[in-house]
């Protein structure tokens, strides 16, 4: 009887570049959160399922990993695709703004977390952008107001479909809704104060005014 050769297991295909810097950062930022600057590359390693040495290959410093994390968390590179998918479907303005809000909601104290791990940094990131011309002398980081910026264009284009039931630019509705989320997630506001996603939809397509008011 002849026996079939054993064949060896095929090996995964190995990520591109893109996908391995994106591993990493997925995986700094829950440690981030958990441990600030002081979160280890061992550590990061371990989380990310490679060999320490890998990161250096993908970054030059533990530095650079940090403030890709923190970019990443901020702008992150599937955004627009996330947001245009949560909304797929919805033809109600009131529930496309409170499905919106909640997904900001989550990505606003993620973000409120990864800044303050990293406040050090990130100042000396802003000073750095001052001194190259990159920023104003107190503003923040240059990634910081792109961020801002790719998040109010992502915004605008959920209130463009309903252009017509506005009674503001679509960019005016996203800057609105923008603040009214940052401004109910500040974090020296006690949980009770917070307003709830439902509460932004409605202060924001109705107002606090009763109807007929004066």
């Amino acid at each position: 009887m002849v026996t079939a050769p054993t064949r060896s297991p095929r090996r995964a295909a190995p990520l591109s570049a893109e996908d391995r810097r994106k591993a990493i950062v997925d995986a700094v930022v829950p440690l981030l959160i958990e441990h600030g600057e002081s979160v280890s590359t061992r550590q990061i390693a371990r989380a990310a399922g490679i060999a320490e040495g890998t990161i250096f290959r993908v970054f030059p410093d533990k530095s650079a990993l940090l403030m890709a994390a923190a970019e990443e968390t901020l702008n992150p590179s599937d955004g627009r695709e996330g947001l245009a998918a949560a909304v797929a479907g919805l033809d109600d303005l009131h529930e496309v703004v409170r499905v919106v809000t909640e997904q900001m909601f989550v990505r606003s104290e993620q973000v409120m977390a990864v800044l303050m791990a990293l406040r050090t940094m990130m100042a000396t990131a802003a000073r750095a952008d001052h001194d190259h011309g990159r920023a104003g002398s107190h503003g923040p980081p240059g990634f910081v107001v792109e961020a801002h910026r790719a998040l109010l264009e992502r915004l605008t284009e959920v209130f463009e479909p309903f252009r017509d039931q506005l009674t503001v630019p679509p960019e005016r509705a996203a800057l609105l809704l923008r603040t009214l989320v940052l401004g109910s997630r500040h974090p020296g506001m006690q949980a009770e104060d917070r307003l709830s996603a439902d509460e932004v939809a409605e202060v924001l397509l109705h107002g606090i005014r009763r109807e007929g008011g004066r």
